[in-house]
Order: C-alpha cells, then sequence, then structure tokens
C-alpha cells in the first residue's frame, strides 16, 4: 500500500512541497517535486535488496538529504543520490552476515563500498553517500568515521575557454539583428492593429483582414472562428494561427536571442537569467526615465538560505550615451543597457503573460492553436536551436572543451554555449556575479587556458623584474679602457660618471686603492663598519660593496678567483659549496659577462704566479682579519 505525502499547497504563491516521505509497515517511498513542480518522481526504496529497517534508513537518508533545506533543487541530482544509495545497499546485500538494521553497519562496510567504487566516480559517490549518513543518529559513529575519513582530493575542473572577440562579436551580432528582426514585425503588426481599431483601414481589404485577426487574438488570445470551430477562410488569408501569433510575440528562437545578449552583458547564470519574473521594482517609483530595475532571482547553488537574490539591472551609463547622436545611440544604448533590453523583452512578451498566466520575463508562442501555445520554459536547448539556425555549428554535448572549441574556430564560425558565454563574460569583467571572489577566482578563471596564460605572463614579468632589480643589485660598476682614457683629458667628466672625487680618481687608475679583485673607493667608509674607522670586512665581500669598482685591470684577477671556485665545486660537498661560494661565483660571473670573448682570452694569459697565488690565499681566508 502507498500513501499520499502530507502537505498543502500554499495558495498563489506557486510554490509546491519538493519532497514527500511516506512509510508504511510494507512501502517506504520518497515522492520528490523540482523546486518548479514541472518534473516530480517517486523514489520507491523497496525495490533496493536489503531488509525493511535499512529500506526505510535509506529512505529517511535520502529524504534528509534532498529535502526542502537541502541545495538538491533538479531531478537529475536527486536521481544520482537514489543511485548512490542503491550502490551502498547492493554492498551490504553482498556482506557476510547480512546487516539487518541500520546499527548493524560497520566501518567494514563501509571500506566495501569504497572499494566498489571506480576512480572516475570516485569522488561523487563518497560525496553523496557522506551526505545521506551526515547527521545520522542510527549508524554507529564508527561506521560514520569510516566512511568520512580522509580528504578528497579536489575536483578537476575540464577547460573552459572563453570566446575571443571575434567570436563574441559574430554571435552578438547575430542576435542582435534577431531581437531587431523581431521588434520590428511586432511593432509593425501593433501599428497595423491601431490602424484597425480607428477605422483607418478599408473593410475587407488585405491588411483589414489582418487587423481584425489581430484584434482578435490580442483581446482574446485566439483568432476569429465559425461556430463550428473552424478558422474562416478571411484569417486563412491573413495567415492563419501559425502567422498570425508570432505577429505579436515572440518565438522561442527570438526569446534565446535575448537570453544571450542578456548573459553577455549581465555575466548571470542562464538558468538564473532565464527564471527572471517580469514583476520588477523601481527605486526611483517609476518617476523619469527608469535608470536601475530589481528582480528577484534564484540561484539554488547558492544554499537554501541563501538562493533567492536580487539582480539589479542597470542602464548604461549615461556617459558613454553621449559617443554618437541621434537614431544609431539608440540602438547602440538598446544592446549595451541591460535594463532597456529587459525592458523590450517586457514589451515584446507582453501578450504572453496577458493570455498565458504567465509570470516569467521571458515568454514566447508556440504552436499553432489549443493549450499550451504560450509558454515560458526557456532552457539551453533553444538557445543551441537557435545556433544551428543562423549557421553555427552545433555544440558537443556536456561541457566545451578547449579541443572542440578549437575545431569550432576552425570551421570559421564558433558553436554557442551558454556556459562559455557566461565565462567570457566573467573573463571580461573580473569581477563576482551572484558569486563570492574565491568562486570567481578558484571556479572561473582557474578553468579558464587563457587566464591561466596570462597570469603566468603576469607572474613571470614580476619575476623577471625582481630578478633585474636584484642582479642590479649585486653588480659593481664595471668601467671600460676607453674610460679610463679618457680620464687623461677629461678627469672631472671621468671622475663624475665612476663617482668619485678628481683627487681620488689618479690613485683608483693607478691601482693605488685596489683589493684583490676591485679598487675600493674610501676603506674608511666601509657599509658594515663606523664612519672613520678602516673596513675590515673580506676582500671577497668588495663584490658587493658600493665602494667597489671594476677596472680592466681587475679583470686577470678575476677570472683567476672565477677558476678556483669552478675548481673547488668539484671538490666540496655540493650544500657547501652553495653555501660558501655560490654568490661570490654569481657576481664574478656577472663582472665577467661584461667583457668580449677576446678580452677574457687575453687577459687570461695575462694571469701569473702573484695573482693565483693571491686569489688562493683570498678563497682560503689567509688575508682575512683574524
Amino acid at each position: 500500500m502507498s500513501g499520499r505525502g502530507r502537505g498543502a499547497v500554499l495558495p498563489d504563491q506557486g510554490w509546491v512541497p519538493r519532497q514527500r516521505l511516506t512509510v508504511t509497515a510494507e512501502v517506504c517511498t520518497v515522492l520528490f517535486i523540482e523546486e518548479s513542480g514541472s518534473l516530480s518522481k517517486v523514489f520507491d526504496f523497496t525495490t533496493i535488496p536489503v531488509g525493511v529497517e535499512l529500506q526505510r534508513w535509506l529512505a529517511a537518508a535520502f529524504a534528509r538529504a534532498t529535502g526542502p533545506r537541502s541545495g538538491v533543487k533538479r531531478m537529475a541530482t536527486a536521481n544520482s543520490y537514489f543511485r548512490w544509495a542503491r550502490r551502498f545497499a547492493s554492498v551490504l546485500a553482498a556482506a557476510q552476515p547480512v546487516p539487518l538494521r541500520p546499527q548493524e553497519i560497520t566501518g567494514a562496510h563501509m571500506a566495501a563500498y569504497r572499494l566498489t567504487l571506480t576512480p572516475a566516480g570516485f569522488r561523487d559517490g563518497m560525496i553523496k553517500m557522506r551526505k545521506l549518513v551526515r547527521g545520522d543518529g542510527v549508524v554507529p559513529q564508527e561506521a560514520q568515521r569510516a566512511l568520512c575519513a580522509g580528504r578528497l582530493a579536489p575536483r578537476q575542473l575540464p577547460p573552459m575557454p572563453a570566446y575571443t572577440e571575434s567570436e563574441r562579436q559574430q554571435i552578438l551580432t547575430a542576435a542582435r539583428g534577431e531581437v531587431r528582426r523581431a521588434r520590428d514585425r511586432i511593432l509593425a503588426a501593433r501599428e497595423v492593429l491601431e490602424c484597425f481599431r480607428r477605422g483607418e483601414l478599408e473593410e475587407g481589404s488585405a491588411r483589414w483582414e489582418v487587423g481584425e485577426a489581430l484584434d482578435a487574438l490580442d483581446r482574446t488570445g485566439n483568432v476569429p472562428r465559425m461556430p463550428c470551430g473552424q478558422v474562416p477562410p478571411r484569417v486563412l488569408r491573413a495567415g492563419g494561427m501559425r502567422g498570425l501569433l508570432p505577429m505579436l510575440c515572440l518565438n522561442r528562437y527570438e526569446a534565446a536571442a535575448f537570453a544571450v545578449l542578456l548573459v553577455d552583458l549581465t555575466g548571470e547564470n542562464f538558468g538564473t537569467l532565464a527564471e527572471w519574473p517580469a514583476l520588477h521594482f523601481r527605486p526611483d517609483g517609476g518617476q523619469g526615465e527608469a535608470k536601475v530595475a530589481l528582480v528577484e532571482g534564484c540561484k539554488p547553488r547558492r544554499g537554501p538560505s541563501r538562493e533567492h537574490m536580487v539582480t539589479a539591472i542597470e542602464d548604461l551609463p549615461a556617459g558613454l550615451a553621449a559617443l554618437v547622436e541621434g537614431e544609431i545611440e539608440e540602438e547602440r544604448r538598446l544592446f549595451r543597457s541591460p535594463l532597456r533590453l529587459y525592458q523590450l523583452l517586457l514589451d515584446l512578451t507582453a501578450l504572453a503573460r496577458k493570455h498565458g498566466g504567465l509570470s516569467g520575463a521571458f515568454c514566447y508562442v508556440s504552436g499553432t492553436g489549443g493549450e499550451g501555445i504560450w509558454r515560458s520554459n526557456m532552457t539551453s536547448g533553444h538557445v543551441g536551436e537557435w545556433a544551428v539556425r543562423r549557421g553555427f555549428p552545433r555544440a558537443p554535448k556536456g561541457v566545451m572543451q578547449a579541443e572542440a572549441a578549437a575545431a569550432a574556430r576552425e570551421r570559421g564560425r564558433p558553436s554557442v554555449n551558454v556556459l562559455r558565454l557566461r565565462q567570457t563574460a566573467l573573463e571580461r569583467r573580473r569581477r563576482p556575479v551572484a558569486h563570492a571572489a574565491s568562486t570567481l577566482r578558484d571556479y572561473y578563471l582557474r578553468r579558464s587556458p587563457q587566464v591561466l596564460e596570462d597570469s603566468r605572463r603576469v607572474v613571470r614579468q614580476a619575476l623577471d623584474a625582481e630578478v633585474a632589480k636584484a642582479r642590479k643589485a649585486m653588480e659593481i660598476p664595471v668601467f671600460p679602457r676607453h674610460l679610463t682614457d679618457r680620464a687623461v683629458h677629461e678627469p672631472d667628466a671621468v671622475a663624475a660618471e665612476m663617482g668619485v672625487d678628481t683627487a681620488t680618481l689618479p690613485h683608483i687608475l693607478a691601482g693605488e686603492q685596489d683589493t684583490v679583485l676591485a679598487a675600493c673607493v674610501d676603506h674608511h667608509q666601509g657599509p658594515l663598519s663606523p664612519p672613520g674607522q678602516a673596513c675590515d670586512l673580506s676582500f671577497l665581500y668588495c663584490l658587493r660593496c658600493p665602494n667597489a669598482r671594476a677596472l680592466p685591470h681587475h679583470l686577470p684577477a678575476q677570472l683567476a678567483a672565477h677558476d678556483h671556485l669552478t675548481a673547488l665545486r668539484t671538490d666540496l660537498d655540493v650544500h657547501e659549496w652553495q653555501a660558501r661560494y655560490a654568490e661570490t661565483a654569481a657576481r664574478l660571473t656577472d663582472l665577467l659577462n661584461h667583457y668580449s670573448a677576446p678580452e677574457r682570452d687575453a687577459a687570461r694569459h695575462r694571469i701569473g704566479q702573484v695573482e693565483r697565488a693571491r686569489v688562493a690565499a683570498l678563497i682560503a681566508g689567509e688575508l682575512d682579519l683574524r
């Protein structure tokens, strides 16, 4: 026996309880109804091959996981929960001994359930089962801990390439053309209707017959009919139901074109946008030209406490309106203003709401007569049908992958996919729309190949800039031979370029202020010594000192030091060499790179025993103060 779920439909609110739980001595079923009320299904847990108590427990867990306070809003998600519940029940049925009550479920049963999951379905199967068991006071804690132990690997997001600007403009141009043609057709039909009502049309003429049929259609939602119910010949000459219905209302393809434009302009989810109501609120009280309209939307994935939200649909900023004058600017504002486009949509779909008893913004006419010709169930499939009719290739099922996007580009026109439309809008805006900033960053932008490439480029540029700064900071000034030769005739200018006074310049050029690897401007102004006191740092520190100056006659000693450190690298432990000599070797390499290969070869021939001995003593620490 089965019973009906309890609960009443609230009058005049369009609300339907989304699930019922019916438990009797013999039957355990759950009635799930989508929040929209369009789909419903009875999930019968008596078909699961376990005992009655386990059936009841699974039904109760399913009802709790998919109930009104959960985030489950769609039939596909409810089916997924039921499928994983059956999988777990099959594991229990195969156990030895078979548990008869939920209190008998153990950690071994949970481990056996884990083993039945494939790598592709492991994450979803574990998440669904954890939600079924979470908050359950019947299953032993030991079994719950075994199920919830360990963290699940993060979800691997498939790439979602945004449309290029060229592809985007192809789609938007086609959508704008669709909207323009629909607007002009309906406005022309309304003009004929107004002329008929004012008596300006000649009775019996073709325009009069069209006006008469449109008048009846506008007032009653149907064309004039004979007493037997058939359409009279004059109405057939005017186009019949098939020709007259679209004259005063949008069809589903034109409504889809509006949706494409609004997704691009607002960045909203297509599913959320398609459910927008016609009823909205204007903060200005309806006085003057509308600047913003507040529309109540619903985004179930935000959770039961945050799914209902208010979306501000704004007009185009006044500054942009001054770019062009006249009628062209009006068209520009229409197709770049979410509010104006929304208002036009409401205007062109008013007839469907009037006679169909509908409340949504995306209403359209479908069929040629009878019941159900006025509809508002806008889906992404309508967008796909519109795109194919306008010459775009059919999009593959599922998420548009990078390979499919590249193949579509090769065909000259992109496939139209509402997910990619929103992805493109979010990438252009770079600010969250009906989600958190972390969601924009970690979900939408992270799965975009272009954003990842841009991010890598920005990071690379920043790192290169820091490396360049570090290299500049680690270098000591190197002065070529032609500069030292000029010192004989232009001592003041050369001294200024070297950053020393004129009196010190001859001593530096003569080598009187040389350390081992460079010349020192003033050893009484050391970077780490008190002013006036002689510097007591190792001569190796000269390679990073602001007082150091490198001249051509220092090159042999620098080459000898670099060769000595390179030889030490093969003899010392790698970590010890890195800690003691890696920075010095890098600074010497930078110094040597200031000279050409012939200059380095010539200097290498000038290395004598004195230079080698002095460099060896320096690196061994024999020249340091003790």
